[in-house]
């Protein structure tokens, strides 16, 4: 993308991408996972991805049997219109997105799990015609009113109570955090943006390599944590594999792994042992900050020192 400047000696070129990923976030595995331009270009005719395209892609890995969860970034009409017989999808909804669900958005709403009928926006229903798919769909809305007291409202298209009740809902979405922690892993832990190269090749094989990196480090460890799940549920806090421990003894020992003819099994029962050298517990009850609402605090340190230097600020000269 060109950032521009009202001095032409500081416009530059700056390159950008946009990263996306289908998590299993009860086995911390990435399913499919995708690095593509985030602008698009006259020059070289880039196409621009945003985030609802590039999760129609990885839902077409998933099937009837699977529930994606999806932040309020991507529920649209288009987006169920898309899947409504391929998949299951559960989203966090914006206000402005579906107006015949804006009354669940009140805590005191009568209604807190409702089944509404959403039309197609007008400019889509043509194409969505073309391709079969309906203009008219049952989508289901659920309000859920998080420990803080923050209402928020889920729209799915599992309508049966039977599939999912009302009260599994809050539980479903927690879940949804763990592609948070994963993406934090990826760029903090394992230094993601710390590229080797310069090249978009480069830059892919990086991407790709720590994708597979945390997949191998998931399988490793897996069994390992189950059991310490069961043998320590009895203490006062269930342990688990230190990813700072495993992470560090994987980088070193990936290629003895893949590319040596050392025997496999000794090479993993001993790096099993250095895993389990120095467990960490889980403590669930850990209090966090509260989340802000981005609608009610919109860049408050920024609105302020803005407002700041226009109206309070005097810049008095001798």
């Amino acid at each position: 993308m060109k950032v521009k400047c009202q001095i032409k000696d500081f416009a530059k070129d700056v390159s950008q991408g946009r990263v996306s990923c289908l998590f299993d976030v009860l086995n911390n595995i990435a399913i499919d996972s995708s690095i593509t331009n985030k602008n698009k270009s006259e020059d070289n005719d880039l196409i621009a991805y945003d985030e609802r395209t590039l999760a129609l892609q990885h839902l077409y890995d998933c099937t009837l049997d699977d529930l994606t969860i999806m932040d309020r970034g991507y529920p649209s009409f288009e987006l169920f219109a898309a899947v409504h017989n391929n998949t299951n999808i559960l989203c966090r909804l914006r206000k402005n997105i579906f107006s015949k669900a804006k009354s669940l958005f009140d805590a005191h709403s009568e209604r807190k799990d409702v089944i509404l009928e959403i039309n197609a926006p007008k400019y889509l229903k043509e194409e969505l015609r073309e391709n079969n798919i309906p203009t008219k769909m049952k989508i289901r809305f659920v309000q859920v009113i998080l420990d803080n007291g923050t209402v928020e409202v889920l729209a799915t298209n599992v309508l049966s109570n039977d599939k999912l009740k009302t009260s599994d809902f809050k539980e479903l979405y927690a879940l949804r955090w763990g592609i948070e922690t994963y993406f934090d892993l990826i760029k903090n832990r394992l230094s993601l943006e710390n590229f080797t190269g310069q090249t978009a090749l480069a830059v892919k094989q990086d991407f790709f390599a720590t994708i597979f990196l945390t997949n191998y480090e998931s399988m490793m460890t897996y069994d390992m944590n189950e059991e310490l799940k069961e043998t320590t549920k009895d203490n006062k806090y269930i342990q688990k594999i230190n990813k700072a421990v495993s992470f560090n003894l994987i980088k070193h020992k990936v290629f003895d792994l893949l590319y040596l003819d050392n025997p496999l099994d000794e090479m993993l029962e001993q790096m099993e042992k250095l895993f389990l050298t120095n467990t960490i517990v889980i403590r669930p009850d850990r209090k966090s900050k509260p989340r802000l609402d981005k609608d009610i605090h919109k860049s408050t340190i920024a609105t302020n020192s803005i407002n700041h230097l226009k109206r309070k600020k005097k810049n008095v000269g001798n």
